[in-house]
């Protein structure tokens, strides 16, 4: 047997997505997989929790959270957010001695720095960044991001925004692509469904939107769209909201006031329960302001849905206009409404762009992206010093 390779990977908290990924990593024979959390990342996560996977260590690490915020004058949003310090990081990797740490942001970089010379492990670094999420830095935050970023022996991005970023930045490391993926298999639209799965949707054009109810995902200019419609549209279809937040009443209070009885609030669902709604829908929506990615617009795409994305989104990168689904500006007066028109209008058949947006994502699968990253850490490792 090849001597074992220990790689590291440190997440604020520990995904659906991420755990998927790194079971199938875990099946590659030479690789020790590590998963090192951080405690305070549950805290706004509350149904992600630590999960036990075959072949991989997981430990929570100490850490201790901080206020942080993003404004954007342009848009008019301000995201105030927490922040974890896993303090505990220099001693865990002190002690584990990997051979390469796969680190998510500048934060972890720096705690891992404080090590690195005495172990010698190679540091990756998964990077989401986009020109849209950073152009309202700070000057001197985004010198020290440059800075940080730059002590990476290799860097990872998720989408070519994230390339466009670190373009920006002038960063000279090894930059690798290595997409978000899923398990293709199991949102295939024709995967038969028990009854207890079934959402029992109205038998109507399924408009589905999947997100936090807050500004910064479009939630008020998505509604104002709806009621914009014709009611010869509305007639015809239902919008279904999956997610909770801050804005759940306003939102209920906007439907009430329009007389909305076609809206239908689920509440947050469990990730299952998800994919189940995104096989029973006919469209997706996310009018966002500002994702790094949005793994909702894959998951649609692979369901077979089309999907109505903005340009302030990294998985917008994945939309052909108007083949398999629709870019729109939702700050523009009116383009959400007349996008959502003409997808929910007969000129457009939906079933056949699913079909396209299936076919866009589906090499995006789970065994296909992680043998890659496999075949790429090992030759990371191979280089240590």
């Amino acid at each position: 047997m090849r001597k074992q390779i220990k790689i590291c990977f440190v997440q604020p908290v520990q995904s659906p997505y991420w755990t998927e990924r790194l079971k199938i990593l875990a099946q590659q024979d030479d690789l020790d997989i590590v998963l090192l959390l951080e405690k305070e990342g549950f805290t706004h996560r509350p149904l992600w929790k630590p999960e036990k996977m075959k072949g991989i260590h997981v430990e929570v690490l100490g850490s201790t959270l901080i206020g942080c915020s993003i404004k954007n004058d342009d848009l008019n949003y301000r995201i105030a957010g927490l922040r974890s310090l896993p303090w505990k990081l220099p001693a865990t990797l002190k002690q584990l001695r990997p051979d390469v740490v796969v680190l998510c942001n500048a934060t972890q970089v720096l705690f891992s720095l404080i090590v690195r010379r005495i172990v010698g492990f190679r540091i990756a670094l998964m990077v989401e960044d986009t020109p849209h999420a950073t152009r309202n830095l700070g000057w001197l935050t985004q010198k020290l991001k440059e800075l940080v970023y730059r002590q990476a022996d290799k860097l990872y991005v998720f989408s070519e925004d994230a390339r466009s970023f670190l373009t920006s930045i002038r960063a000279k490391q090894d930059i690798q692509y290595m997409p978000w993926s899923l398990d293709m298999t199991s949102f295939k639209r024709d995967v038969a469904l028990k009854d207890n799965q079934r959402l029992t949707l109205p038998r109507k054009n399924t408009v589905v939107f999947v997100g936090q109810l807050i500004p910064l995902k479009g939630i008020n200019p998505l509604l104002e769209a709806w009621a914009a419609l014709p009611e010869s549209i509305r007639a015809h279809a239902k919008l279904a909201l999956a997610g909770d937040g801050p804005l759940r009443q306003q939102a209920e209070d906007i439907c009430k006031t329009h007389k909305m009885s076609d809206v239908i609030f689920l509440g947050n669902i469990p990730n299952a329960q998800v994919k189940t709604l995104l096989r029973e829908a006919d469209l997706f929506v996310l009018p966002t302001l500002q994702d790094l990615y949005s793994l909702s617009v894959l998951e649609a795409m692979a369901s077979g849905c089309p999907v109505i994305i903005t340009p302030f989104a990294g998985s917008r990168e994945l939309v052909d206009h108007g083949c398999n689904g629709w870019i729109v500006d939702p700050t523009i007066p009116g383009a959400l409404k007349s996008i959502l028109e003409e997808a929910l209008s007969d000129r457009v058949n939906l079933p056949q762009m699913g079909i396209a947006a299936r076919k866009r994502v589906e090499h995006m699968d789970n065994k296909t992206v992680m043998g890659n990253f496999a075949a790429s850490l090992r030759a990371l490792a191979a280089n240590r010093p």
